[in-house]
């Protein structure tokens, strides 16, 4: 946003400059609103009406009218001051959501107008509100579909499917056969059909088999950097549907086979081939036996391609170690590439290969531990502060030691040589943060062994960065998990961070607090009690925090107190997605540990799997919660094994 400046006009500039002074934002009148608003059109006194704007917008009593004031600004000429506007209604929608119908009702109808601009800014305006909060339109989602029959809005309607599709594909179902036909309809653009259809797809096999042959062709039909979107889409459906995996899997690895010499067309290939492995990460037996199509290209004079074919192999060794086994060595050998993004996939994926692989886990730490160690000691600190160069020794240095958690978390023993380098990195201000966690994930069941570090975390706290101090209150969590004398140590120590003014810092010992209480009987009603303070907190992320550790907490926690279970259940129609989410994993697992509880936890969940205005991506999480209820009280829970899992494959499991 600019300011302005002394030479803007006066009449501007000295009414802006009134209203800053004279509005109070708690009682601003319909005219002053109107009266800011139309400053946003024009270079002078601009930044002041945004100040009291924002100011205005944060109370409830002036919220709706703000927007409605604003609806004009949304389809304005000017393309900053339809920025602006769009940017304060976003923010609206994630606090207010009825602050907003009719400014969405307004701009659903302009979708009819004839005048192009307005349709088009319109359209703009509710894909950005949809992206924020799919909930906006889905009243809507019917008026959306009629629009594909007029071939002046089938364009906008398709943009608004596309943008709802992953949070809506049951709604938009009823659009599928429309949908199809348009892909056989050269007058129109192909590529927006994707999304939505591969969305419908999810949830009606119907349209399986005429989607993938779509995909097919348009893979084989696009070039460059487009491909890595249909191969996204073909490996998620291919996920869904198993019988498809084969004849996915032939078409994906053909196009990786298929070289071009065109550096452009080539550009995919690596990423297509990671796509394979994501694959093979669900479904070992379609990929496993191909495995002699995706080791060669560990030799590719292709970067890209390189750097695929190690993302595949970690991904399928996290379900299948012994297949990927007898490649581990030519994998170490490329951690000293001369290419950095190969550096970087070898020593992340050689992390998740050693945590799947106890057998090759010594052999990866000693690789890594070397690497680390000549690293560090080409490192010259006063160079690295002058020569981008040398910065690139510690993003190396923080990749190993991210392979470090994920190996720690899983086989703790193996990382005992390299427990002092993590200690001496918790005293340089760039690897500290990593060393942090690191030593977290191997003293969550191995404490004994980072014991001597425990102090060096406990000062972090205290005087470290924001990153240093979130970082050390989750490593000091676990840590205090295994060893009950740590918990005591540390446990005043967090719980005085509940109340820091840093958010990060408030969930992250959020985050430690509960780590710590669902281990030791003797602390969840003392930490609850901190806990349930930050349920409110106005921070979104230490709310979500919070609700998690509670969750956990309540778990095993005999004495669960009854008006918090009911708040508990009260979350679950909260206005932000997330934190339903783990509302509704928090109910699952209490459900499951207290048997009285169980059929209330299961009857609130499965009335929400019926909302039609709720998230697939939350009902996935619902019905993962209610299915955790099902395994421990079977008798609670009404819904269908087939049922659950339908809401969940309904989620793609890959994103680009």
């Amino acid at each position: 946003m600019t300011k302005d400046t002394p030479d803007d006009p006066d009449d501007a500039t000295r009414r802006a400059k009134e209203l800053r002074e004279t509005v109070d934002p708690t009682t601003a009148t319909d005219d002053e609103i109107e009266a800011l608003c139309a400053l946003l059109d024009g270079h002078h006194g601009r930044s002041d009406a945004q100040k009291v704007l924002w100011e205005i917008v944060d109370h409830s009593n002036c919220t709706r009218r703000v927007a409605k004031a604003l609806q004009p600004y949304l389809v304005h000429e000017t393309r900053r001051t339809r920025e602006e506007a769009r940017d304060m209604l976003m923010w609206v929608a994630q606090n207010d959501l009825d602050a907003l119908d009719t400014t969405v009702e307004w701009l659903v109808e302009n979708l009819d107008t004839e005048d192009e601009h307005v349709r088009e800014t319109s359209v703009t305006a509710l894909e950005t509100l949809a992206e924020t909060k799919p909930v906006l339109v889905r009243s809507h989602v019917d008026e959306i579909i009629d629009c594909l029959n007029d071939e002046s809005l089938r364009g906008c309607a398709i943009t608004l499917l596309a943008t709802i599709s992953y949070a809506y594909p049951m709604a938009i179902a009823p659009a599928k056969h429309d949908l199809l036909a348009l892909t056989e309809d050269e007058t129109v653009e192909e590529s927006p059909l994707s999304a939505p259809l591969v969305q419908i797809a999810l949830v009606c096999p119907d349209i399986v088999d005429p989607v993938v042959k779509g995909l097919r062709d348009r893979l084989t039909e696009q070039a460059g950097p487009q491909q890595i979107g249909t191969a996204v889409a073909l490996a998620n459906v291919a996920i869904a549907y198993p019988d498809q995996l084969s004849v996915v899997v032939e078409e994906l690895l053909t196009r990786v086979e298929t070289e071009t010499g065109d550096q452009f067309r080539n550009l995919p290939r690596g990423e297509i081939l990671n796509t394979v492995g994501r694959i093979g990460a669900a479904h070992p037996d379609a990929v496993v036996p191909e495995l002699d199509r995706i080791t060669p290209h560990l030799e590719s004079d292709d970067h890209r391609l390189r750097a695929g074919a190690l993302k595949a192999l970690g991904d399928i060794a996290t379900v299948r170690p012994a297949a990927v086994r007898p490649t581990v060595d030519d994998l170490v050998t490329l951690v000293d590439d001369n290419d950095e993004s190969v550096r970087n996939a070898a020593v992340t994926e050689l992390g998740k290969i050693a945590a799947a692989d106890p057998e090759v886990a010594p052999r990866v730490v000693t690789a890594l531990d070397d690497r680390f160690d000549s690293t560090a000691d080409t490192t010259d600190p006063i160079l690295a502060a002058v020569d981008e160069r040398y910065s690139d020794d510690e993003v190396d240095m923080s990749g190993i030691i991210d392979a470090y958690k994920r190996i720690g978390a899983a086989h703790p023993e193996a990382l005992d040589p390299a427990i002092e380098d993590l200690r001496t990195c918790l005293d340089d201000e760039v690897l500290s943060c990593d060393a942090a966690e690191a030593l977290g994930e191997i003293g969550a069941s191995r404490s004994a062994t980072v014991r001597p570090a425990v102090e060096d975390l406990r000062e972090l706290l205290d005087d470290g960065s924001l990153d240093d101090r979130s970082a050390a209150a989750i490593a000091l969590g676990k840590i205090g998990a295994d060893d009950s004398e740590v918990a005591a140590l540390v446990r005043d120590d967090l719980q005085t961070l509940v109340e820091d003014r840093q958010r990060y810092v408030r969930e992250a010992a959020a985050e430690a607090l509960g780590t710590i209480a669902a281990t030791d009987t003797e602390l969840p009603t003392t930490v609850s009690d901190s806990l349930r303070s930050l349920v409110d907190d106005e921070d979104r992320g230490v709310r979500v925090a919070a609700l998690e550790s509670l969750g956990k907490i309540g778990a095993s926690d005999p004495n669960i107190d009854p008006h918090w279970f009911d708040e508990l259940q009260a979350d679950l129609g909260d206005v932000d997605a997330e934190l339903r989410e783990e509302t509704a994993e928090a109910l699952g697992r209490i459900g499951a540990s207290h048997p009285e509880l169980a059929a209330p936890a299961a009857d609130v969940l499965q009335s929400r799997l019926d909302c039609d205005e709720e998230y697939i991506k939350v009902k996935a999480s619902i019905a993962q919660a209610v299915r955790t209820i099902k395994r421990s009280h079977p008798d609670a829970v009404t819904r269908s094994e087939t049922e659950l899992q339908r809401y969940i494959d309904a989620v793609p499991p890959l994103y680009e």
